[in-house]
């Protein structure tokens, strides 16, 4: 049985509205420094996570890129490179969302440092916009759903939850919310109109 329409439709960052590619970012570090793709991808596995956490901020990125270039680097371009990993945005699904907000809430939940924000086309779409890094918690951690559920003052079965990753899709049915895995526009939107949100 499909559930009712929710009360706050809650979409993914990365892999939904902004398609991205981690290896556009190995390539345009790579080749702005001149520097091995390997030793991009090593600095990857060491930043991601404290960035996505909050643990570092941009500053912490800035150290550890100026390291692995050797040089400086300006943090407006630092943080370019590190957002090159996103795509051209999925402007269908970001005009989808907009109508969406004409009937529910929309809200955003997204594993990303604090400058994610400079890569967001319309930060306005969002009520609100969450990020682990001021959570202090990553998807698909139960104290993740529960810190955004909290923030939203609405119940867990309120909440349909948008996202590309099967993990977190599961974390956000165990934590009580209606889930989707994105696949493709037209799929999600058939499965926004199963709920009455067409």
């Amino acid at each position: 049985m499909t559930p009712g329409p929710p009360s706050v439709v809650v979409f993914d960052l990365g892999g939904v509205l902004l398609p991205f590619d981690r290896e556009r970012r190995v390539r345009a570090v790579a080749e702005r420094f001149a520097i091995a793709p390997e030793a991009v991808r090593a600095l990857e596995a060491e930043m991601a996570g404290p960035l996505d956490r909050g643990e570092i901020d941009e500053r912490g990125l800035l150290a550890g890129l100026c390291a692995l270039a050797g040089e400086a680097v300006a943090m407006d371009e630092a943080l370019d490179l590190w957002l090159s990993v996103f795509e051209a945005p999925n402007a269908e699904l970001w005009a989808l969302a907009a109508r969406l907000k004409r009937r529910v809430r929309v809200a955003g939940f997204s594993d990303n440092p604090a400058f994610v924000r400079r890569a967001v086309v319309d930060e306005g779409l969002f009520d609100p916009l969450f990020l682990s890094c001021e959570l202090g918690a990553m998807k698909p951690a139960a104290e993740a759903f529960e810190a955004v559920r909290r923030e939203l003052a609405v119940e867990a079965g309120e909440i349909l939850f948008v996202d590309d990753s099967p993990a977190n899709v599961a974390g956000a049915k165990v934590a009580g919310w209606d889930a989707l895995l994105f696949r493709s526009n037209a799929e999600l939107a058939a499965a926004l109109a199963e709920r009455g949100l067409a």
